[in-house]
């Protein structure tokens, strides 16, 4: 009951007010039923007056716990005090003793408690006779019963600071887990919207050069026409599908999200994307050689090859469509592969004009990061360079 009063919640302030009452009367009547039995042995050597002067000391001493939980230190003292003469305020100096040891500061509790003590002696001096007990019986009795309700207190004390530390830490961990939470959300995020970036920009710098190539050929045969056309319609129907994904993955924050961050695209599918690229125009020349071992058991590093090479050719449709691009792909001796693509600087812009954010190195480069590989992008001589060296084994 003690221990529930302190650890209880703010939220019910008049139920706590209540249990603290009721926690007050009980105590006040045990202070009350304990003087009294002390009290009694002692009436055959009281003087009416002393025994007057007792009561009255006891009533006090009973009274004054009221307010032991805003002055455990001044009530514990007062009634030490009177316990020293009066057998009827013993119970109360008890109980404002427990108080003590439970809310105040152990070099007080000491003090206290050596005051107990020395009131214990006090006490069989003054009622020598008291329940026919000897001096040493008396003595031994009260501070073996005064060491236990310290004892009790501190034990009390301790508890109620194992259950606030074990409160406090169970928030700390509800609060920890929401924010690991919403941090795991947002970085999963931040990679679904990054790999249909990468996606998006490829198909749809497809269906820009293609579009182009219709609205400004005309020289294009009818079948030319028509299979333009046909990846056209191919390369707005899958930008779309993908859009549609990563919109509801975005939305629901958990739909589907996990089959989306898996790697979807291997270096199997290198050719296909290679293909593609031949069919808008562009020059390519593709070096594979792969150690199919590799592939399977480094899909991710494989799926980050992959989007190395669809970046190196979306930005070479951009910013130099008439030039050759070669790309380099092998697996290394020491265990990672190297993806390399090269296009030689100065080829002529592409009429379509595409946009682009500038953030598609970047992201590339985070990818590799995460997987403990290096990056590397930029002019090397006359050729701009986008390379990546990338561990098996992730």
């Amino acid at each position: 009951m003690l221990v529930y009063s302190t650890v209880a919640g703010s939220g019910d302030r008049l139920g706590l007010i209540r249990r603290q009452l009721l926690v007050d009367v009980v105590l006040v009547l045990v202070a009350i039923g304990f003087g009294g039995f002390i009290l009694i042995p002692t009436i055959g050597t009281h003087t009416r007056a002393g025994l007057i002067t007792d009561l009255v000391l006891g009533a006090a001493a009973c009274g004054s716990l009221a307010w032991r939980r805003r002055g455990p230190v001044t009530v514990a003292g007062l009634t030490i005090a009177a316990s020293a003469v009066s057998a009827a305020a013993a119970g109360a100096s008890m109980v404002a003793l427990l108080t003590a040891a439970i809310r105040v500061r152990p070099k007080a509790v000491a003090a206290l408690t050596a005051a107990q003590l020395a009131a214990t002696f006090c006490f069989p001096l003054v009622y020598p006779e008291a329940a026919g007990y000897s001096y040493r019986t008396q003595i031994a009795m009260g501070g073996l019963m005064n060491l236990a309700v310290v004892g009790w207190g501190l034990m009390i004390r301790a508890q109620r600071g194992y259950l606030r530390a074990v409160l406090e830490r169970a928030h700390d961990l509800e609060a920890g887990q929401a924010l690991l939470a919403a941090t795991i959300r947002d970085q999963e995020r931040r990679r679904i919207a990054r790999e249909m970036h990468d996606t998006l920009a490829h198909r749809l710098s497809l269906l820009s050069v293609h579009a182009g190539a219709l609205a400004f050929r005309c020289d294009l045969s009818p079948e030319q026409t028509r299979s333009m056309a046909t990846i056209v319609r191919q390369a707005g129907h899958d930008a779309l599908g993908d859009l549609h994904k990563v919109i509801g993955i975005l939305r629901d924050g958990q739909a589907g999200e996990a089959n989306a961050l898996q790697p979807q695209v291997t270096l199997d599918d290198l050719a296909t994307l290679v293909q593609e690229s031949r069919l808008s125009g562009m020059e390519i020349h593709l070096d594979q050689r792969i150690d199919q071992a590799d592939l399977a058991t480094s899909p991710n590093a494989a799926a980050t090859a992959y989007r190395i090479v669809q970046e190196g050719l979306t930005n070479a449709r951009k910013h130099a469509p008439t030039s050759p691009v070669h790309i380099t792909v092998r697996s290394g001796e020491t265990g990672e592969i190297v993806v390399t693509v090269s296009t030689p600087l100065g080829g002529r812009p592409t009429a379509a004009g595409i946009p682009g954010t500038g953030t598609g190195l970047i992201g590339l480069r985070e990818r590799v990061s995460l997987l403990g590989g290096s990056f590397r992008s930029g002019r090397a001589g006359d050729q701009f360079v986008v390379s990546a060296r990338l561990p098996w084994e992730i």
